[in-house]
């Protein structure tokens, strides 16, 4: 059983019979730094959520060692932490801005969101409230607020989710 991030990117990489040059194209990142991350076993790396998403595995199972190996049906969404970033999200329908990103396992619309409301809290909201939400979250330029009603400018909240900082 692979205990740390380095083994369950080896088994993964063998598994998709890829190589780690192949891979680096696929991710975006270097095939340097995969070689890294598995020589040295390690327990994280910001470049995990890339490595699933290439991969084509459950992020949840490379990152964490949680749930299962199969392909993941998830979805990658931006995590924005502040009114302008929303702002280009909404205007251009384009995230290619954004660095960080998280996973989710439902579809909350073409412009989902993760929005940083603290260090390490993000609410995960989507453009339509398809999921009956019971809390909205109105974003302003200097400021946000959690709503229980649904208001013009206000997106409603399908899950809040801790998350651990990257360095």
């Amino acid at each position: 059983m692979e205990t740390n991030l380095g083994e369950r990117l080896e088994r993964a990489i063998f598994e998709s019979q890829l190589t780690q040059s192949q891979l680096a194209e696929k991710a975006g990142v270097t095939q340097q730094s995969i070689s890294y991350i598995i020589k040295n076993k390690l327990k994280e790396s910001k470049l995990a959520p890339k490595l699933a998403y290439a991969l084509g595995v459950d992020p949840s199972w490379l990152i964490l060692g949680v749930g299962t190996f199969s392909k993941s049906s998830g979805y990658e969404i931006p995590i924005i932490n502040c009114f302008v970033q929303l702002q280009k999200l909404l205007r251009d329908q384009q995230t290619t801005f954004i660095a960080p990103t998280l996973f989710t396992e439902d579809y909350l619309g073409k412009l989902a969101f993760a929005y940083q409301t603290e260090l390490r809290q993000v609410a995960i909201c989507g453009e339509k409230d398809t999921f009956s939400a019971d809390e909205f979250l109105l974003i302003e330029p200097k400021s946000f607020q959690v709503i229980n009603e649904p208001r013009e400018g206000a997106y409603p909240i399908y899950e809040w989710r801790n998350r651990r900082l990257e360095y």
